[in-house]
């Protein structure tokens, strides 16, 4: 007898006995437990973060809202793989995102004998997630802060990031880049490479985007709010994935920076604790088509109303109590002579409202080359630079092995920063 959600197989052992002459049979029960699941040493390893797949069955696979909920609001494709979000541990169900029935992705938990394997996870510091192409990759980091106290700050625009397989964000008129399983798998190697304690992102879709290039096991995640724009298949987001052993604290969104335009992004925030310290960060990813003094047009006008909303914001933390760092996709030059923008940020008042742009000075390394400039950027106010390692800035180059697969993985590079220990 099989029972489900937990229980165990007890086989029944039939022995006949003789009695005067006549044979009669009695059935004796002998409870013999053994594992639902699979025979010892059978089972797939599950853990956070780990792509698994789910069993073949005529009547799929039955999502719950949560552990031990008998409640079932839809069902997986049996036989479709997912990615697993958490696991709880006194019920042994596994919350998961995979394929619903419908084709749409789904959330939901289900019991751990609908779980056939863990495909492609090479084990919890496996390098190679999908194949031998990503042989290079480096094994899973610590979710713990480095331990000489040093701070890795980065950020990376991933470029139109979707939570799922081919698709595209926006709409077919202008067609964003679509990727595929390796794809997600190979920014989740350069994620690894650059080993960040804190990673300020733009152009995500969401927390379902985001998990698909970073090990959940080791960061957190916070992404903003920002509601999908008619015409688009996605979203551009700006958030954060932070390590889990870090003291942070999730701040609702920017919001002003849409400045009554509800397509424009907003500004996700943080803080983080440093020494004794907690560093406000904000992630920002401003509008584009306005890099310069010499643009024009309905583009420079919708950046321009953002600037001094931006700048009212590094006023306000100048005069607070927390030292403050901006990093994202300013979609401007801030780096050339005399630039307006960065002029209008930069006034020097009040006091603590002198940034530094760690992109200063610096030389672009990324993708042979081709822009012309940074318009990503580390900004830092007068009291946040006092504790950065100026020789540990860089911008982060794809390797050249991949150049056939750049354009999948993004048209921006990492830019990198190190705080001293407090």
């Amino acid at each position: 007898m099989v029972k489900e959600h937990g229980s165990v197989v007890r086989p029944a052992l039939i022995i006949a006995v003789g009695s005067l002459g006549i044979v009669t049979m009695t059935t004796l029960i002998v409870m013999m437990p053994m594992a639902v699941d699979a025979q010892p040493g059978t089972a797939p390893v599950i853990e956070e973060g780990k792509r698994v797949r789910l069993v073949e069955r005529d009547a799929d696979i039955p999502a719950h809202p949560g552990p031990r909920d008998a409640r079932v609001p839809f069902r997986f494709a049996g036989g479709s793989s997912g990615f697993v979000l958490s696991i709880d541990s006194a019920s042994g169900w596994i919350e998961i995102r995979s394929e619903r029935t419908d084709g749409e992705d789904g959330v939901g938990w289900v019991i751990r004998r609908y779980i056939q394997d863990a495909p492609d996870n090479g084990g919890p510091q496996g390098p190679d997630r999908t194949g031998p192409e990503l042989a290079w990759c480096p094994a899973i980091g610590s979710p713990d802060p480095y331990a000489d106290g040093t701070l890795r700050l980065a950020t990376w625009n991933i470029a139109n990031l979707h939570a799922r397989d081919g698709q595209s964000t926006f709409g077919p008129s202008r067609p964003s880049v679509e990727r595929d399983a390796v794809d997600y798998e190979r920014i989740r190697c350069y994620v690894r490479l650059v080993d960040p304690d804190v990673l300020a992102l733009q152009e995500i879709d969401g927390e379902d985007a985001l998990r698909r290039v970073v090990d959940t096991n080791v960061y957190d995640l916070h992404v903003s709010g920002r509601a999908r724009v008619p015409n688009m298949n996605g979203r551009q987001n700006t958030g954060f994935a932070y390590k889990k052993g870090l003291d942070v604290t999730r701040l609702p969104d920017f919001d002003a920076l849409n400045v009554g335009n509800r397509g424009l992004r907003r500004g996700a925030r943080i803080t983080v604790a440093y020494g004794d310290e907690r560093l406000q960060l904000m992630s920002v990813h401003l509008k584009s088509g306005c890099f310069s003094n010499a643009d024009g047009g309905s583009d420079c006008a919708s950046l321009l109303r953002q600037v001094p909303v931006l700048e009212d914001w590094i006023d306000q933390q100048a005069e607070g109590p927390d030292p403050m760092i901006l990093l994202g996709d300013f979609n401007r030059w801030l780096n050339d002579p005399g630039d307006a923008v960065w002029a209008e940020l930069d006034d020097g008042q009040p006091t603590n409202a002198s940034l530094t742009a760690i992109t200063d000075g610096m030389s672009i390394n990324c993708q042979d080359n081709r822009f012309p400039g940074f318009i990503d950027h580390i900004v830092f106010g007068l009291r946040s630079i006092q504790f950065v390692d100026r020789s540990s800035s860089r911008h982060m180059n794809l390797r050249r092995a991949d150049r056939p697969h750049w354009d999948a993985i993004s048209d921006h590079c990492p830019l990198v920063v190190d705080l001293l220990a407090p």
